[in-house]
């Protein structure tokens, strides 16, 4: 069904495009938008093909929204689950107050590790 672009909205098994870059041996993966219910599919599904095959001995995920939700902490979970056994470090990039905020909250900090910034994560 046309959205009030005119273009379809995304199906549940439709794969968002994700800007990735490589740095050094880190593969950068940038997520600009919030990761909610609506989209949680869709990039999941980018990045759980990613973390397959990363090409790189890290990832940084590098979230730009303004904020996460319940749905964004549990992509991202899933995701740490699948770097892990691919052998590959994930952390997580985010400069916005509200998302590291999130992740204190919820403990989440505690199984990804997160970062204040871009150049932070890839020093670490």
């Amino acid at each position: 069904m046309p959205n009030h672009t005119g273009r379809s909205a995304p199906r549940a098994g439709d794969i968002m495009y994700l800007s990735n870059y490589h740095i050094a041996d880190r593969l950068v993966i940038e997520v600009p938008e919030i990761i909610d219910i609506a989209n949680t599919g869709q990039v999941a599904a980018g990045l759980q093909g990613l973390l397959r095959e990363p090409e790189a001995n890290g990832v940084v995920i590098d979230l730009r929204a303004p904020i996460i939700t319940v749905a964004g902490l549990q992509t991202l979970l899933s995701c740490q689950r699948t770097a892990r056994e691919h052998g590959v470090t994930l952390s997580v990039a985010a400069d916005r107050p509200m998302v590291r905020k999130a992740f204190r909250l919820t403990g989440v900090h505690r199984t990804i590790p997160l970062h204040s910034s871009l150049e932070d994560a890839l020093a670490a």
